[in-house]
């Protein structure tokens, strides 16, 4: 397969697992507060096996933007193990980070990633990350503190969830199972100022042409 060929595939692949997805972002973040800023590093590396090209926010605050720098370099060393030894394809493997969206609140610093892999095979692997923060302290949000935003329980969140994908995806909810009240279900979550929104990977709960799933609720705190 031609480089150009493939470039197409990768592309289409993330076009379809999530641009298409609904209550997708803009990729151009609001930033509240004075003094704030949010800038877009991009990491490049590139072998004869491999390439790397992964984009992310950094706010200008220490403590957040160390931890979701880390985050990158994490996923982007794993791949990096993960595309050791021979290809398996005639292309490259290839590592591609975006962040879909960015929040910056009074009191919460929320941004959603989207790693995507492809070390062979028909499709790209590709994973939601939801970082959240305490503005003041830096300290990231557990599912306990999302939870306390919305003022439900995990399992009021997961019986809402499955009822409004089964509503979304009719026969296409073919893994009910991923909106169980398991905190691993639920793990992948964004924070903006009037909701907090749980994404469900490719494969969760429904197959990958599908496209991520969401469901949000409203704020209460």
């Amino acid at each position: 397969m031609n480089r150009s060929l493939y470039v197409g595939m990768l592309v289409a692949g993330l076009v379809i697992g999530f641009v298409i997805a609904k209550n997708i972002g803009t990729n151009t973040p609001v930033s509240t507060g004075p003094g704030v800023a949010i800038q877009s590093p991009t990491v490049y590396d590139e072998t004869d096996t491999y390439s790397v090209r992964a984009t992310y926010p950094q706010f200008g605050i220490p403590a957040i933007d160390a931890t979701i720098k880390k985050s990158v370099d994490d996923a982007i060393a794993q791949f990096k193990q993960d595309a050791a030894g021979p290809l398996m394809t005639s292309a490259k493997n290839e590592f591609i980070s975006i962040f879909d969206s960015a929040y910056i609140g009074s009191d919460i610093v929320s941004a959603k990633l989207i790693y995507s892999e492809y070390t062979g095979g028909a499709h790209p692997n590709s994973i939601i990350v939801g970082l959240n923060f305490d503005r003041t302290t830096g300290k990231a949000l557990s599912l306990e503190d999302a939870l306390t935003l919305i003022d439900q329980s995990l399992e009021d969140v997961a019986a809402k969830s499955k009822e409004v994908l089964k509503t979304e995806l009719h026969d296409g909810f073919q893994f009910p199972e991923g909106t169980d009240p398991k905190p691993e279900n639920y793990s992948a979550f964004t924070v903006s100022a009037e909701k907090v929104t749980f994404a469900f990977q490719a494969y969760q709960v429904a197959a990958y042409a599908a496209g991520p799933q969401e469901v949000s609720f409203e704020r209460k705190k």
